[in-house]
């Protein structure tokens, strides 16, 4: 059986990671703490995808990306695979056949999730079921509740009836907006 790797973790949304202090240690440390690790991947604020036990497969390692507020900061990425005995399936774009696989077509994996869920509303003629009544916080416009997503747009009515329309990838690989 081939082993396949899954896209590495981060912890934390703002300043330099410290690989010692909490969820960071205990990772760090998994191969020889006796704890299980079991990752959960969130999709909307308070909607989570179980994906299993997992392992450290190689050393962390720090990688320089923008924090919440758009400054640079450092941060502990952690190499994992699902256990071997894990039966749960992640979706084709998010598993890798190992870390060179990762290290070539990992990096943009996030960004193309997001486009194929861009591309959903229109191949499926939806009008972003699922989404409508979300409160979403936007870095520029504050709360508001998104009233639909068709075609990669995301309309949201804001505080004292201020409508908008964002585009959604944009918002989210920008990190302007976070499902609250």
């Amino acid at each position: 059986m081939k082993e396949k790797y899954n896209r590495e973790y981060v912890w934390g949304k703002s300043g330099d990671q410290d690989i010692h202090w909490a969820q960071n240690a205990t990772l760090a440390e998994c191969a020889h703490n006796g704890v299980d690790v079991h990752l959960f991947e969130v999709i909307d604020a308070g909607e989570y995808i179980y994906c299993g036990r997992i392992e450290l497969v190689d050393k962390p390692y720090t990688e320089t990306q923008p924090d919440e507020d758009g400054i640079d900061r450092q941060v502990w990425m952690y190499p994992v695979r699902p256990v071997p005995d894990n039966d749960v399936k992640k979706p084709t774009g998010l598993v890798f056949k190992d870390m060179d696989d990762y290290k070539k077509n990992g990096k943009n994996a996030d960004a193309e999730f997001v486009k194929n869920m861009k591309k959903a509303p229109k191949r499926n003629n939806s009008s972003g079921v699922g989404m409508k009544g979300k409160k979403i916080k936007h870095k520029t416009y504050g709360v508001g509740t998104v009233t639909k997503l068709q075609e990669g747009m995301l309309y949201v009515t804001f505080t004292g009836n201020d409508k908008r329309t964002l585009n959604y990838e944009i918002c989210i690989n920008n990190k302007l907006i976070e499902f609250i």
